[in-house]
C-alpha cells in the first residue's frame, strides 16, 4: 500500500513538473551591455584593419581586405564571443550580407527613424525569440555613413575606376553604392543563444 501511495505522489508530481510551463527567460541589463560592448568593439576593429589598409597600401587594396579579411575577422570575432556577427544592408555588397526575415524588420524600423532623424548613437534594437525551442538574443545597432566610406560606397564620381574595377570583379551584383556621408548603411547584427 504504501508502494502504490508512493508510486501515486511520484507519478503526479512527475507530471505536475512536466506541465508547468517554464519560466521565460529574460533579456538582462548585464546581456545587452555585452552585446553593445560586442558590436562597438567589433566596428572599430574592422575600420581600424581598413584604415591601416588605406594608409598602408591603398584604397584598392582595402577593398581586396573588405571582402576577404573582414569575413575572417568576423567569423574570428564572433567565435572568440560565442556570438553569430555579420554587417547586414538592403544595399549589399557582400551576398552573405541579405538580411534574414529578424534583420529585414529591424533594417525597416530604422530607416523608418533614419528618415524621421530619430537614430541617434545609442540607437539600437534588443529581443528575445523562440527558435526551435531555443531561447536567443537578437541584437541590432545601425551603421551610418561615414567619410572614408565614401570612397568605396559613394556615389559613381566619388570611386576612382582602380577601385570600381575590383569591386564589378569581386562583388558584380554589388547594390552597395550611392550613399552620402550620414546616410543609413545597414546594420550589425547579432544572434546569442541562451
Amino acid at each position: 500500500m504504501k508502494k502504490l501511495l508512493l508510486f501515486s505522489v511520484l507519478s503526479s508530481l512527475i507530471v505536475f513538473v512536466s506541465c508547468t510551463p517554464k519560466p521565460k527567460p529574460e533579456i538582462t541589463e548585464q546581456q545587452k551591455s555585452a552585446l553593445r560592448s560586442d558590436a562597438k568593439t567589433f566596428m572599430e576593429s574592422l575600420k581600424s584593419v581598413l584604415i591601416k589598409e588605406i594608409q598602408t597600401h591603398g584604397i584598392v587594396s582595402a577593398v581586396s581586405v573588405c571582402s576577404d579579411t573582414a569575413q575572417v575577422l568576423t567569423n574570428n570575432y564572433g567565435i572568440s564571443k560565442g556570438i553569430y556577427i555579420k554587417r547586414v544592408s538592403f544595399k549589399n555588397r557582400n551576398p552573405m550580407n541579405v538580411p534574414d526575415e529578424f534583420e529585414t524588420k529591424v533594417l525597416k524600423m530604422f530607416e523608418e527613424m533614419h528618415s524621421k532623424n530619430q537614430i541617434k548613437p545609442e540607437t539600437e534594437y534588443v529581443e528575445l525569440i523562440e527558435e526551435k525551442g531555443v531561447s536567443k538574443v537578437r541584437f541590432m545597432k545601425p551603421i551610418i555613413v561615414q567619410p572614408e566610406c565614401l570612397n568605396c560606397h559613394g556615389a559613381e564620381e566619388q570611386i576612382s575606376s582602380m577601385v570600381k574595377e575590383v569591386i564589378n570583379k569581386i562583388y558584380p551584383n554589388d547594390k552597395a553604392k550611392g550613399y552620402q556621408i550620414g546616410d543609413l548603411r545597414g546594420a550589425v547584427s547579432i544572434q546569442k543563444t541562451l
